[in-house]
């Protein structure tokens, strides 16, 4: 196969996952962000690997992004409810301290659970939906009352059972990289990042709509 078709095997896999994307599962969490937002909750948000660096993004565009004018040269008014977001994947002080006392299968729910409460809601990131330390910071959440979302892919593992919410990414691959227990794996991190856009659009929406409503 040439660099062109391996090339477009790429896109042409991208295209088909978009086609099959499962958009009421997006719905859904858009929905109970929405609730968590207004309620003045949390969202909590863990990952491993490179995802976890794609939780950056999340959280700089959530905190930031529906809050900033269409301009973007000011910020919306005081008043105006923001978004409380904490990725759990972010300091690696925090990450490396609890690996080494309490082990990394409990890394992120020994970080939630001191602090996750029923407002909540609580974002899960595996793509084999079996990593230990999701699972168990599902776990932990469920047992609060926080609302719980997993993004999988394949089978959606154990967080398929767990979450209230969970979008599992369909299809399958054979481009380089992202085959055997690859299986989609780039097609899945590729929209991670989409769904993050997604739902800040939709929140900023949101709190557009209750901005208008508040003015006098």
């Amino acid at each position: 196969m040439s660099l062109t078709d391996t090339i477009r095997l790429y896109l042409d896999e991208q295209r088909r996952i978009l086609e099959a994307f499962p958009v009421e599962a997006v719905e859904r969490v858009a929905t109970l962000l929405f609730e968590t937002y207004e309620s003045g909750g949390t969202v909590y948000a863990m990952a491993n690997g490179g995802n976890a660096g794609t939780l950056d993004h999340f959280y700089c565009d959530f905190k930031h992004h529906p809050f900033v004018s269409e301009s973007k040269t000011e910020q919306l008014p005081s008043d105006v409810r923001r978004l409380a977001f904490v990725n759990l994947s972010s300091s690696a002080a925090e990450l490396t301290g609890l690996v080494n006392d309490l082990g990394a299968d409990n890394v992120y729910a020994a970080s939630l659970a001191p602090f996750v409460t029923s407002k909540d809601l609580v974002m899960a990131f595996s793509g084999s939906g079996n990593s230990p330390n999701v699972v168990r910071a599902l776990e932990v959440a469920a047992k609060a009352g926080a609302g719980t979302f997993a993004m999988t892919k394949g089978d959606g593992g154990r967080c398929r059972e767990l979450a209230e919410i969970c979008l599992v990414v369909p299809g399958t691959s054979t481009f380089p990289g992202q085959t055997g227990k690859n299986d989609n794996n780039f097609h899945f991190e590729d929209a991670m990042l989409s769904l993050n856009h997604i739902l800040v659009g939709l929140l900023k929406e949101r709190v557009a709509a209750g901005s208008r409503t508040a003015a006098p």
